[in-house]
């Protein structure tokens, strides 16, 4: 919960390792006040959300760095507020490079600028895991977004960017325009809060729009071949069962040929006077 507690209490591993969900939102944290959480890092086995929003952090902890990136739980991690700077921004490129997990990271309000962007973008090229991104707030700019755009053609994991108030013109949305025209994946970015013209926001609507019904369609699609799939292996299944039971009542037949066979040779036998019978 988002309350204050003893920090000498909250930040004990003792209290921690067993939580699934960390909150220590505006503990007035500080990137030498991290071995803790660090070492619940590596040895948790149920830690899936890591809130450390509002704090003082310039990722500058390097061990903090390498627990977060090779955590093999943690799908949630939440920076909001904090003084991450390009730096800051330039460490977490280096998670985004290595993790399998985490699929949500919120950066609002850090300070990272298009210079921390060209970061982030840069690694993103190559991480599969991360789906949502939140940069709100960090002035990137038409700079920042076009090295965003650039990535995110190649990227096929990201979902949604929230990218509101970042001093973003039609310069840099006309990069991300054509990114959500061009990449399947996109549900779309937030851009409220920008300077964006009234004709820009219409044709984006508009992309927006036929994209969620391309995706809706493709959807649709996907789960006729899966019901097609399982009629088939239904269908398999019933032919296989067919041919079994010829096959059973061909064994049958044979079965009951020698039986024939036997009782007749015992009738024979019984009445030259022999002992050989077929029960």
């Amino acid at each position: 919960e988002r309350h204050a507690l003893n920090i000498n209490i909250t930040m004990k591993f003792a209290t921690l390792i067993d939580k699934e969900k960390i909150s220590l939102w505006r503990k007035n944290l500080q990137d030498e006040e991290l071995d803790e959480v660090t070492k619940v890092l590596h040895e948790s086995k149920v830690l899936n959300v890591l809130d450390m929003s509002s704090n003082k952090l310039a990722l500058t902890n390097s061990k903090f760095i390498y627990a977060v990136a090779k955590s093999h739980t943690l799908t949630i991690l939440l920076l909001n507020e904090n003084k991450l700077g390009p730096k800051g921004a330039l460490a977490l490129s280096s998670v985004l490079k290595c993790t399998k997990t985490i699929q949500t990271m919120s950066l609002s309000h850090n300070g990272i600028l298009a210079d921390g962007t060209r970061h982030l973008a840069s690694a993103l090229l190559t991480n599969k895991s991360v789906q949502f991104m939140d940069l709100r707030n960090n002035n990137i700019g038409d700079e920042g977004a076009a090295y965003l755009a650039a990535s995110l053609k190649k990227n096929k994991c990201i979902r949604g960017i929230r990218l509101e108030g970042n001093n973003i013109s039609d310069k840099g949305a006309e990069k991300l325009l054509d990114v959500l025209e061009s990449n399947p994946v996109i549900d779309g970015f937030m851009l409220d809060d920008n300077p964006i013209s009234d004709l820009l926001k219409k044709r984006y609507e508009d992309v927006r729009s036929k994209g969620e019904d391309l995706r809706s369609k493709r959807e649709v699609d996907a789960l006729k071949m899966t019901i097609a799939e399982k009629d088939a292996l239904i269908a398999a299944r019933d032919e296989e069962m067919v041919r079994m039971k010829a096959e059973m009542a061909r064994i049958i037949g044979q079965i009951d040929s020698l039986k024939s066979n036997f009782e007749s040779l015992a009738l024979g036998n019984s009445s030259s006077g022999g002992k050989v019978g077929f029960a």
